[in-house]
């Protein structure tokens, strides 16, 4: 489906993907006359109950998201920072073989997806149930990477076919997927269990805590027990795997553009002379080239790169001048939007730049191209929809990749193509400088293989 070239697309029976910065406002406002696709069902037969990405009824949503963003507010977000900074140490120091060793020499090689997400599956598990999974320093725990692929891949997969679901042919035709995501269910509920037994005892500020004391004064209510694990399942899914995304892409994106690169070590350079000066905060917020590289990678290669599903309601509505029916499932999809060239010039080229104002900024643009890229940009969704964990995940994401480029000399392991497109791939994968990712509702990658070497 080449969706970036075309502005309506007919993908399914009912299913429609709209390619324009005003379908994207004209489906997820807050005020738009539809609701989330019955594809987001999918969820409750694994979790026994909606969590907030999934819950399609408004009022419910509404509650949902008020308990979510009181666990993430800018005081939360601070007193999480330690378990943050924790793990981020860690993983700069596994970059290297030996951390004791000074000499200048390249390191073996890392895969970047791999390491990524161990980071950030070791951060969310720290910050949201006070229990590391210790991926950066044993193999024991690793495979749950794969288990939350597997079951996120497979909810994805029944979604767009619930009937598979309800005559129970899932264990036959798709046992794989089945199984991961039931295994993803388990590893989520035993791990709010584990945080439910701490109770008190557990004094730093974590996210489970967080929400278990939440309470909505507009509902009179709490999160009951299944709700608590649903919510705990979207955390660790939205915490990590978009995240991590998003980190391998900026490397991948910067190791194959020399210019940016340099650009962006003279910006970190320059502005901090301590690495315990690089965390969440006004003087990294400062570093705009950094800003610019990050949002331009999610730009590329959004993390969620396909289509967050709305249902119309009745009468029907208007998108973008066209109607459409009540019944129709129609979205955006991220990948396709980031792609169109009416919003983005040379849509396939690395341009941190695009972000920045050419008045500040050596090969940056007008106020206005600005907007207008802003207003097709939704790596975190908009609207209803938009990610109440952006502001955590922009913290973890500009503090790595700032540390990295710090500590470290980078480059792509020599020889190693892992995570660039090439004609084996097919014609839509043969871009050399593109990171090549699989949409399994979050994406999936592999690469790219990175030395490190200290500075």
């Amino acid at each position: 489906m080449e969706s970036y070239r075309n502005t309506i697309v007919r993908y399914g029976p009912h299913r429609i993907a709209v390619n324009t910065n005003a379908a994207l406002r004209d489906i997820y406002h807050v005020r738009a006359n539809c609701q989330k696709s019955q594809f987001f069902t999918v969820f409750s037969h694994f979790f026994k109950t909606q969590m907030v990405m999934t819950t399609l009824d408004h009022k419910e949503h509404a509650f949902k998201r008020r308990i979510a963003a009181e666990a993430l507010t800018s005081q939360a977000l601070k007193q999480m920072e330690a378990g943050v900074l924790r793990n981020i140490r860690l993983f700069c120091d596994k970059m290297i073989d030996d951390p004791c060793d000074k000499t200048k020499k390249w390191n073996s090689a890392r895969n970047m997806s791999q390491w990524c997400g161990w980071l950030v599956n070791d951060i969310m598990g720290d910050i949201t149930f006070h229990q590391n999974w210790n991926m950066l320093t044993s193999d024991e725990n690793r495979d749950v990477l794969e288990v939350l692929n597997q079951g996120v891949g497979g909810l994805n997969m029944m979604g767009h076919m619930p009937g598979i679901l309800k005559l129970q042919l899932d264990k036959i035709f798709f046992r794989g997927a089945t199984e991961g995501t039931y295994k993803y269910q388990r590893l989520t509920a035993n791990q709010c269990n584990f945080r439910i037994e701490q109770g008190d005892k557990i004094q730093e500020r974590d996210i489970f805590g967080s929400l278990m004391a939440a309470h909505d004064s507009e509902t009179n209510r709490s999160l009951t027990r299944d709700e608590l694990i649903a919510e705990a399942g979207l955390f660790v899914i939205a915490g990590s795997d978009t995240t991590g995304s998003a980190i391998t892409a900026t490397i991948f994106y910067l190791l194959h553009n020399e210019e940016c690169y340099g650009r962006l070590q003279k910006e970190i350079l320059g502005r901090f002379s301590q690495l315990e000066d690089i965390h969440a905060g006004e003087p990294l917020n400062q570093c705009q080239y950094l800003h610019a590289c990050i949002t331009e990678a999610m730009r590329l290669s959004p993390g969620v790169g396909g289509i967050l599903l709305r249902e119309v309601m009745k009468p029907g509505m208007t998108v973008d001048g066209t109607y459409f029916p009540p019944g129709t499932d129609i979205g955006v999809a991220n990948y396709a939007i980031h792609h169109n060239e009416a919003y983005f010039p040379e849509p396939f080229l690395f341009r941190p730049t695009r972000w920045l104002h050419a008045s500040e900024h050596q090969g940056g643009v007008t106020t206005r191209e600005i907007q207008l890229a802003q207003s097709a940009y939704a790596p975190f969704s908009v609207g209803r929809a938009n990610c109440v964990g952006k502001n955590l995940a922009y913290n973890e994401m500009i503090t790595i990749v700032a540390r990295l480029i710090f500590l470290y000399d980078m480059r792509i392991q020599p020889g190693s193509a892992l995570g660039e497109g090439c004609p084996q791939l097919g014609h839509d994968r043969s871009k050399k400088n593109e990171f090549q990712t699989w949409d399994r509702f979050v994406s999936y990658h592999e690469g790219p293989m990175v030395e490190f070497r200290p500075r």
